[in-house]
C-alpha cells in the first residue's frame, strides 16, 4: 500500500472505526498507555504496533527517524489524533484526493470540538489555505521528511500549524482543507497545561520568533475547488 496512518494512541482510541471497512492504507499505532490488556487488543488490530512513551509529535519524530526506510515506502502519511472519528471509506477518499491533487499538506474538514473556524466544512470540494491544524495533518512523504525535524521544537505542538506552511514556502495550491471529507473531533481540547514546562501560547510565540521571524499567524484561504 502507498498510504499510511500513524497515530499516537491512548486507552480510548477510536482507530477501530478507521479500519472497520476495506482499508486502502496501512495503520501504525504508537501506544503510550500502561494497560497490557489494551496493548494486546490494539496489537491484534494491526501488525504495526509499538509501545512508546511521550507526547504525540515527539513520539512521531522518534518513530520516523528510527524507521526511515519503512516510511520511504509510502507516498502519503496521515497523522490523526486518536479521538478523531472517521470512516474507512472517508480515509480512503482523503488519501485519494490528496494524491490526485499532489497536495503537500492537507487535512479533512472537521466537526465536533473545533479550535479554528477555517477547519469547519464548507460547500466546496476543497480549499487552498496557508494553514493545516496539528490535530490531523496529511503529508506527502517528501513533506513529512522535510518537516519531521520540527516535531520536537516544543512540548505542546502549538505553532506547528503556522510554521509548516511557512517552511514549505506558502504554495497557494498545495496546502488544503478537504471539505469533501469530514472528520469529527470527539473530545474538547484540554485546558490543563500543567504537564508542559511552559504555557503553550508562550511556546508558540517563542517557536515563531525563533524559526519563522516575521511570520504573522493569520489564516488565509487562497482559493477553492467547487464540487463538479
Amino acid at each position: 500500500m502507498r498510504y499510511l496512518v500513524i497515530s499516537a494512541v491512548g486507552d480510548e482510541s477510536l482507530h477501530p472505526e478507521w479500519i472497520a471497512g476495506n482499508a486502502g492504507f496501512d495503520l501504525c499505532l504508537l501506544y503510550y498507555g500502561n494497560s497490557d490488556e489494551v496493548a494486546e487488543r490494539y496489537a491484534a488490530t494491526t501488525a504495526l504496533f509499538f509501545m512508546m512513551k511521550g507526547s504525540k509529535y515527539h513520539l512521531l519524530k522518534s518513530f520516523i527517524e528510527t524507521n526511515l526506510s519503512f516510511i520511504e515506502g509510502y507516498d502519503y502519511i496521515w497523522l490523526p489524533d486518536n479521538d478523531v472519528s472517521i470512516s474507512t471509506a472517508d480515509i480512503n477518499k482523503l488519501f485519494r484526493i490528496a494524491d490526485e491533487n499532489k497536495l503537500l499538506l492537507s487535512q479533512p474538514a472537521m466537526t465536533g470540538y473545533i479550535s479554528h473556524k477555517v477547519t469547519t466544512p464548507t460547500k466546496n470540494f476543497l480549499r487552498f489555505t496557508n494553514f493545516v491544524e496539528v490535530l490531523a495533518p496529511l503529508m506527502s512523504r517528501e513533506t513529512l521528511l522535510r518537516l519531521k525535524d520540527t516535531f520536537n521544537l516544543n512540548y505542546s505542538g502549538w505553532g506547528y500549524d503556522y510554521l509548516w506552511p511557512y517552511l514549505l514556502g506558502y504554495p497557494r495550491n498545495k496546502i488544503a482543507i478537504i471539505d469533501s471529507v469530514i472528520m469529527k473531533h470527539t473530545k474538547p481540547v484540554g485546558k490543563d497545561y500543567s504537564r508542559f514546562p511552559k504555557h503553550p501560547e508562550k511556546e508558540m510565540k517563542e517557536l515563531i520568533k525563533a524559526y519563522a521571524p516575521g511570520l504573522r499567524a493569520k489564516i488565509i484561504v487562497y482559493d477553492a475547488i467547487a464540487f463538479k
